[in-house]
């Protein structure tokens, strides 16, 4: 038994006279027979073979049909998108192997049917019969196919059949005797179609999003299609949608926080359950809910449908046989074989359909007539349940499981949320709904959903001057703090600015109101104006622990940003004096802050040393907090990706003091792979809302602008970035912008514009005293001064922060300035291969050239400059930017092209791109 079945292969099988007359196909329903005889036909078409097309159904054996129908084509059947077949090739008629009365007890009416079949066929020559979903065929039809296979056998006339398993019915009883005398004769040969492999569901959720999925995606599809094509095709669509699935730099993303995907309502899939009958469908629906709680499920679902249990497990025999659901009989547990059809089902449920299930099971549950060995299923039907259950037990337990759950990825927090949003309806008095209002705003806020954090946010902010009374002051200060970053979270920014400016407040105490302005002002970037206020109230904010807490760690950032350090660095030395340390979510939240200031300020060390100490996973970060730490630490295409997956996130517009240098870090990344248009992209999301340290994200546009040549605008975004910052008071990070100034001015000539920055950039560097500044000031004096000795120092403090890449930068930067030896070239040709970087691999190799310093692996090079070409090619540059980018002649760039698509056998831009998305680009 063979597993791997293509069109080639049965092409072959179908045109070869030695091989056995019938070819039986067989494979789960979804697996996507039809869809290969529809290419089959096509297939021999183009080899002028003839083909003669039945399909059986339930109802009718032996109806001619097309096919190459397409999936969402209501008469559709087991296929998925195909190939239509050559218009010039219409099917022909012919005389069907129908059903002949008797043909089953009589084998001579048998042979004359097929006799009548077989002579067209017969008459035509070469000619292949498709016979599909032959597990609808009857017993007398099956008599005269037998008897047809026997007929045609040593003839150019050949038979593929497709049939679904697991057989029933008259397949799997005569059908099956019949296979065994044909196999006994050597007339058959059978091939079983698998569900797709990995790589092959990958290629195909590429080929139906039209970019490279991540990886996410794939265990999630795969997980709950099972590899099926028609459960993968229908899923993607719907996901693709409902906004699940996000395509950003052509690359897929799974958004997070999605509800579970489902099938089309017309899918094939859901179709079979309807062809059962009505109850049949209705005994699915609840199964769908059910199926955790094991045999218990049976007289559950008969209680609610008002059935007997018998009367259900015969319903669900029916699924079993048709291989939609699956039941262990030894361990008592059903479970639907494609888990996609499961949540498709309870899609369909009306809402007190579901409610009502989920109330079933809850009291089964709780009265221990069933049992689950998951224990968030309980929990996930007492959210569904609502009042339908004992409301007081119901809040109790939703509020318990949420606390013992951490919100440590975006669908936990969804869970959670979920749990404690419902909670709140089934709480007993104001205070408690409140307080888990404020708890689910919490779990929401932490992955950055502020969307659903503002929906549970808005009651509380509506009664706070009514329940204020019944909170606490911690409390109010929490709220509107949390009301603040998901105002700004959810673009109300002219609402985050009027409670800046004190004219919007939910509270009438005084502490409250102050710390949702000095917020307010945090999340605008307006430094100075944070640590006035803050200085203005500090007796007010110092009386309250929780505002202590907070207004604390905001005076030590607004210290450090505006150019006084201290404070912070006296903070991290000091962690076990920390505020409200014992309270976790608090510890975790200070750690993150001050991770994400060291990532800031690129302190990869210190960062690493703050991790260890608190003992803090990397993945409870955020996003941008791990996409910089990859950077950081060398691994280049962890860092885009989550760059990449930061962007699809709900939260992707909150708050956060690493948004623009991560925005920064993904789009040098990307410029030195030459993937230019993709960098543009990525930073113009960057700017809604305006983020803080939004300086960076102009150093980010002159790095593709001077990338594609034009050092003029490249020149204008880098001194809006320097106007930005100095004119909002920033010092923290402003070397990064300096520096590109300086160095600008350098490469043409203007000394004493270069000496005035690298007075301000020395000065940037005394008042941070960190590493990056001062290794900033170190390269420029250099720079300026070609002073080997100071080069020295600069490349020994580059090595020391441990940053590979940035290595590789101050070499290069070094050695373009006689600051330093050509022979440390090599060393940072390494390194930016070790990061993909193939545009700047280029330019270093003309820099060693130029040296005289030997290029190593000569192939290698030719390979990377062609690739690079076709990447740039991908990017959308037309002739005239590609010969800026790679300093060439247009000329030189057509015949470069002319060879590139010569070499690659690729006709177009468009396949070229498509190549290199799917990983199929011709090394």
């Amino acid at each position: 038994m063979e597993t791997l079945v293509t069109v080639d292969a049965i092409t072959e099988f179908a045109t070869c006279p030695d091989l056995p007359p019938l070819l039986v196909v067989t494979g789960p329903a979804g697996v996507g027979r039809t869809t290969l005889l529809a290419d089959l036909r096509v297939a021999l078409g183009h080899r002028d073979v003839r083909t003669y097309c039945s399909q059986f159904t339930p109802a009718m054996a032996g109806v001619p049909a097309n096919l190459a129908l397409r999936p969402d084509d209501p008469a559709g059947r087991d296929h998925e998108a195909g190939p239509v077949p050559r218009p010039d090739f219409p099917m022909l008629p012919w005389a069907p192997v129908g059903p002949v009365p008797h043909a089953a007890s009589d084998p001579g009416a048998a042979r004359l049917a097929a006799a009548a079949a077989a002579a067209p066929l017969l008459l035509t020559g070469d000619a292949v019969v498709l016979l599909d979903d032959v597990q609808w065929i009857d017993r007398d039809t099956l008599a005269v196919l037998e008897a047809l296979i026997r007929r045609i056998a040593g003839t150019t006339v050949k038979c593929v059949c497709a049939v679904r398993t697991p057989a029933s019915g008259v397949v799997r009883t005569a059908g099956l005797a019949v296979l065994r005398r044909l196999r006994r004769e050597g007339l058959v040969h059978e091939l079983r179609m698998n569900p797709l492999r990995p790589a092959e569901i990958t290629k195909t959720i590429r080929e139906l999003t039209k970019a490279a999925p991540e990886e996410r995606l794939v265990r999630q599809l795969t997980s709950l299609t099972r590899g099926l094509p028609a459960a993968l095709h229908g899923s993607v669509a719907v996901m693709q949608e409902l906004g699940a699935v996000q395509v950003v730099n052509r690359q897929a993303f799974l958004v997070p926080g999605s509800p579970l995907p489902r099938l089309p309502p017309t899918h094939q899939m859901l179709r079979m359950i309807h062809q059962l009958g009505p109850e049949t469908w209705r005994v699915a629906k609840a199964l769908a809910v059910l199926h955790p709680l094991g045999e218990q499920a049976v007289p559950l679902i008969g209680e609610a449908l008002d059935v007997t249990p018998a009367r259900v497990r015969e319903k669900l025999e029916n699924l079993v046989r048709e291989g939609i659901v699956h039941h262990s009989v030894g361990k008592g547990s059903w479970r639907f074989v494609v888990p996609v059809v499961a949540s498709t089902l309870v899609a369909h449920l009306g809402p007190y359909e579901r409610r009502a299930l989920a109330a079933k099971a809850v009291t089964a549950l709780w009265s221990g007539t069933a049992q689950c060995p998951d224990p968030d299923y309980l929990t996930d039907q007492l959210a569904t349940a609502g009042r339908l259950t004992d409301p007081a037990r119901a809040c109790a337990t939703l509020l318990d499981r949420a606390a013992a759950r951490s919100p440590d990825t975006p669908e936990i927090a969804h869970r959670m949320a979920w749990w404690l949003h419902a909670g709140s309806e089934l709480a007993g008095d104001r205070t408690q709904q409140a307080l888990m209002r404020l708890q689910c705003a919490w779990v929401c806020t932490t992955h950055g959903d502020y969307r659903q954090s503002l929906e549970a946010l808005r009651p509380l902010l509506r009664d706070l001057r009514e329940l204020q009374d019944e909170f606490t002051e911690e409390t109010q200060v929490e709220v509107q703090l949390m009301a603040v970053w998901t105002l700004y979270g959810t673009g109300r920014v002219d609402e985050v600015e009027e409670i800046a400016a004190g004219r919007l407040s939910w509270s009438e105490s005084p502490t409250p109101r102050v710390l949702a302005r000095v917020a307010s002002l945090v999340v605008l970037d307006c430094w100075p104006e944070v640590a006035q206020l803050l200085a203005e109230t500090r007796q007010l904010w110092q009386d309250n622990e929780l505002a202590r807490f907070f207004g604390s760690m905001f005076e030590v950032l607004a210290a450090l940003w505006t150019g006084h350090p201290q404070p912070f660095q006296a903070t991290l030395a000091a962690r076990d004096r920390w505020s409200l340390r014992e309270v976790e979510r608090l510890r975790v939240r200070q750690t993150i802050i001050s991770l994400s200031t060291l990532l800031t300020l690129g302190d990869l060390r210190q960062a690493e040393r703050l991790l260890a100490a608190e003992h803090l996973d990397p993945a409870r970060l955020p996003l941008s907090d791990q996409a910089l730490l990859a950077r950081m630490r060398g691994d280049a295409d962890t860092a885009v990706d989550l760059a990449l997956r930061h962007h699809v996130m709900a939260g992707a517009h909150g708050w956060n003091s690493n948004r623009a240098p991560m925005h920064l870090a993904a789009a040098e990344v990307l410029v030195s792979r030459g993937r230019l248009t993709a960098a543009r992209e990525l930073l113009a999301a960057a700017w809604s809302p305006r983020p803080m340290l939004a300086h960076l994200i102009t150093c980010g546009e002159a790095h593709v602008l001077e990338a594609l040549g034009d050092r003029a605008e490249a020149t204008t975004r880098l001194v809006l970035g320097h106007t930005m910052s100095s004119d909002g008071g920033v010092v923290a990070a402003t070397e990064l912008v300096t520096f590109r100034l300086a160095e600008q001015a350098v490469d043409r000539g203007d000394l004493p514009t270069a000496l005035t920055y690298l007075t301000e950039l020395e000065n940037i560097a005394h008042t941070m005293q960190t590493e990056r500044a001062r290794l900033y000031a170190l390269l420029l004096r250099a720079a300026i001064k070609q002073d080997t000795s100071v080069g020295e120092e600069c490349i020994a403090l580059a090595r020391e922060r441990g940053q590979s890449f940035e290595v590789a930068w101050v070499i290069a930067r070094l050695v373009r300035s006689r600051a330093a030896g050509p022979e440390l070239l090599p060393e940072a040709y390494q390194i930016l291969g070790d990061n993909g970087a193939l545009l700047y691999r280029a330019r270093m190799r003309y820099l060693m050239r130029r040296h005289s310093i030997a290029v190593p692996g000569r192939q290698v090079a030719v390979a990377e400059n062609e690739r690079l070409l076709a990447v740039l090619v991908s990017e959308g540059l037309g002739n005239k930017q590609l010969a800026r980018v790679l300093r060439t002649s247009d000329k030189s760039v057509e015949g470069r092209l002319s060879r590139l698509f010569a070499r690659t056998g690729l006709r177009s831009r468009i396949e070229l791109s498509a190549a290199l998305m799917s990983g199929e680009y011709p090394e």
